[in-house]
């Protein structure tokens, strides 16, 4: 397995090679490789297998289901941005303009994917933020939308809404050593009274207007560029596969002061870690039973912090005050 501190190119494998990864808690595997996730080993059967298909068999496929849709999202001027529809038999069809179409098996051990010409960056985003973590939760695991880094030996995760400022806020760990975990969806499981975070995507998409707000060494700490435009793609050093968490916290939005305050959130509201769960639309008695049990763990053993001022301070005085915070909380405790 790689160490954890460093980033291994996937080999490749879209010829009919062998290609293995470990992401949102699945071993990966398939002759369709993913740049975007680190490389690892084989060492058993995987949990979920990636393969390619053509658009044409995909589409032939899914008509002959009878899906019923479960999201859809449109973007700025009315189009449509992201689908997810669902077949008990066929399992969940996922597609995005210009990201093609990716069909999950009912129990994600499969991922079917039309990788559409392009950039490979710009489908492999699709496949990391919606159905790997779709494939996870389907084996199990439980996702919260949240950005996360590796600092001192434990998981430091970043909640809000879109647009809040998590990959901001990871950023600037990020760029002060701490390694990359997750860029914008969170994998967690349980053993005992520990909850885990496991490692995501490789690659975190930041801001242009952050990226600017920083010196030239913060930003060659981010590692590689892999794209620019209005988000850079940029690929950091990245945390182990999985990590005990140890903070999370909460950007609430309020404070109308320019100064940035962290403070304890106690007791902890189960609807806060609810709101922040991940894939809203798969729903049931399983899920939410996993649901409040992770979130109950959650409220026994790890601090919840609420982050006020943040808008207003800007963020570069967030990050630097939730920086200063994660490194004093984190540091020291035990593994």
């Amino acid at each position: 397995m790689p160490s954890g501190n460093e980033v291994r190119p996937s080999p490749p494998a879209d010829a009919g090679g062998s290609w293995s990864a470990v992401a949102f808690g699945l071993a990966v595997h398939g002759p369709l490789r993913l740049d975007s996730l680190v490389a690892a080993p084989a060492t058993g059967p995987p949990d979920t297998r990636v393969e390619r298909a053509s658009r044409a068999a995909l589409d032939a496929r899914w008509r002959a289901a009878r899906p019923r849709p479960l999201l859809e999202r449109r973007v700025a001027g009315g189009g449509i941005g992201l689908t997810v529809q669902h077949d008990a038999a066929a399992g969940y069809r996922v597609w995005a303009p210009r990201h093609g179409a990716w069909v999950v098996a009912p129990d994600g051990r499969t991922v079917t994917g039309a990788a559409p010409s392009g950039p490979r960056w710009r489908w492999e985003r699709l496949v990391l933020a919606q159905a790997l973590p779709l494939a996870s939760v389907l084996q199990g695991m439980e996702v919260l939308h949240a950005s996360a880094v590796s600092l001192d030996g434990r998981a430091v995760a970043f909640l809000g809404r879109s647009g809040a400022g998590k990959t901001t806020l990871a950023t600037r760990l990020l760029a002060r050593g701490a390694r990359l975990l997750t860029d914008d969806v969170l994998a967690m499981t349980t053993d005992g009274a520990t909850v885990w975070g496991h490692r995501g995507g490789a690659v975190a998409r930041i801001d242009v207007e952050a990226v600017r707000g920083m010196t030239a060494a913060e930003r060659a700490a981010l590692g590689r560029v892999e794209a620019r435009g209005a988000k850079w793609h940029v690929r950091p050093p990245t945390g182990p596969e999985r990590v005990p968490l140890g903070a999370l916290y909460v950007l609430s939005g309020e404070g109308g002061g320019t100064g940035v305050t962290v403070r304890p959130v106690d007791p902890v509201d189960p609807g806060l870690l609810l709101g922040s769960a991940f894939l809203p639309y798969l729903a049931g008695p399983d899920r939410l039973r996993r649901q409040l049990d992770m979130a109950a763990a959650i409220a026994a053993g790890v601090p919840l912090f609420a982050v006020d001022g943040a808008r207003s301070a800007g963020p570069a005085a967030a990050a630097d005050a939730v920086a200063e915070h994660a490194r004093s909380s984190v540091a020291g405790a035990p593994a």
